[in-house]
């Protein structure tokens, strides 16, 4: 929730932090960037190194880390280090979210207490994507825009306190056994490609971007060769030989890309096309959330009962056509119909995304789930920032209703093509192995 709740709220003070800190537009962009990239980059490292450290106590460095980090944004007195601390947050973001679906993975033995824990997962997820606009403009237009930052760091403590210290504190045999060529080469060609894809999405020449989504490529392939040599390897290549588990970080990958790249496509789409404020803007996507949390409190434990398929198709199937239904949207006045549609895509996204959730859990086992949830996340949260590059260069068309169109049918196609893994064969049972 306060992942969520922190990237929702932010936006919506962006432009008093560019008043109050004297910041040119770069600097904006790299208050949201320097978070981007450690946590894009670092998940798989975040993982790997909880199932070597315990999983535990991984989350309380990281919720720890991650309030200091919100205090420091909070007291920052130039935009300098602002983007400073926003980095750290990124970099404590990168250890404590592997570890929520690892954490749930370890200490529910049983499928249906683990489906029932991962489930309650995308309710607080969605709570805190739905409070976020509401919150952020409230506290900028009330308290100012350090009140942002203030919000999350006393939930992430209490989390840290919460946490049961004996849940998976020794890790896994080896945990001293580091694979540093893995963990150079990885992170490195992961922010080497995010950093590129950022500058993708910001318009920048391709003189600069070429070379960063080249280098990325390459030090990746590199990646993948040492992972298949090394003793040890951060990231078992073996692991992709799970059908079910490859699946799930498809499919993550495409979630995130496309639902959340659709509902960055709108915020921007809304205030140019229709001129809405960004506090307007906000509240009139806020029913996406709604649909999330709803689904997961009510039909999430009904069709669960028919495993982690049915949830996939169901859901995807419904995002799918809901988003489809934003073709037919035109000036302000189809206001209820843009909040219809955003709340049938939410509502169909809290299904099939805790589907993929759970599977990406359970696939690999207890021993191995800080490993599978780095992946998973580390796949969710590159196609986020593809996504945004990708819809911002639609957003920015001269022609507004080719964009609209263009974004439309490809986020669909991605909904489409998750509700077609899940009719190829089964996967396992919701909260199963």
């Amino acid at each position: 929730m306060v992942i969520t709740l922190d990237g929702s709220a932010l936006n919506l003070a962006l432009p008093t932090i560019a008043r109050g800190l004297d910041a040119d537009s770069a600097g904006i962009s790299w208050v949201v960037d320097a978070y981007t990239l450690p946590l894009a980059s670092l998940l798989l490292l975040g993982g790997s190194l909880g199932d070597r450290l315990g999983a535990a106590r991984l989350f309380r460095v990281g919720a720890v880390g991650f309030a200091g980090a919100s205090i420091g944004c909070a007291l920052s007195p130039s935009i300098g280090l602002l983007v400073s601390f926003r980095a750290a947050q990124g970099v404590f973001a990168a250890l404590l979210l592997p570890m929520v679906l690892a954490l749930v993975g370890k200490s529910f033995a049983d499928a249906g207490e683990r489906s029932k824990a991962v489930n309650l997962m995308t309710v607080f997820g969605g709570a805190g994507m739905a409070a976020g606009p509401f919150l952020g403009g409230l506290l900028t237009d009330t308290t100012g825009w350090r009140a942002v930052f203030w919000l999350t760091a006393p939930v992430a403590i209490a989390a840290a306190l919460l946490v049961a210290p004996s849940a998976s504190e020794r890790g896994t045999p080896g945990a001293l056994r580091f694979d540093t060529a893995g963990q150079v080469t990885g992170t490195g060609g992961l922010v080497l490609l995010v950093s590129g894809v950022i500058e993708l999405g910001r318009g920048t020449g391709p003189v600069f971007v070429w070379p960063l989504l080249g280098l990325g490529a390459g030090l990746m392939a590199v990646f993948v060769l040492t992972e298949r040599r090394v003793p040890h390897p951060m990231m078992p290549m073996a692991v992709f030989g799970n059908a079910a588990f490859r699946r799930a970080v498809m499919g993550g990958f495409a979630f995130q890309f496309g639902a959340y790249g659709l509902q960055f496509f709108l915020a921007v789409h809304l205030q140019r096309v229709w001129g809405v404020s960004a506090l307007q803007g906000g509240l009139l996507l806020v029913s996406f959330a709604i649909g999330v949390v709803l689904a997961s409190l009510t039909l999430n434990p009904i069709l669960s009962r028919r495993g982690t398929r049915a949830m996939t198709v169901v859901g995807a199937s419904a995002a799918a056509l809901a988003t489809l239904a934003l073709l037919f949207l035109g000036a302000e006045d189809g206001w209820p119909l843009l909040v219809l549609a955003e709340f049938l895509v939410g509502a169909g996204s809290g299904i099939y995304s805790t589907a993929l959730n759970q599977v990406a859990g359970a696939a690999l086992g207890a021993e191995a789930a800080g490993l599978a949830s780095g992946i998973y996340n580390t796949a969710r949260q590159v196609g986020q920032c593809v996504g945004i590059a990708v819809f911002g260069a639609l957003a920015a068309l001269a022609d507004t209703r080719l964009g609209h169109v263009i974004a439309i049918a490809i986020v669909a196609s991605c909904a489409a093509v998750i509700a077609a893994t899940g009719l190829r064969r089964p996967v396992p049972a919701a909260g199963g192995g």
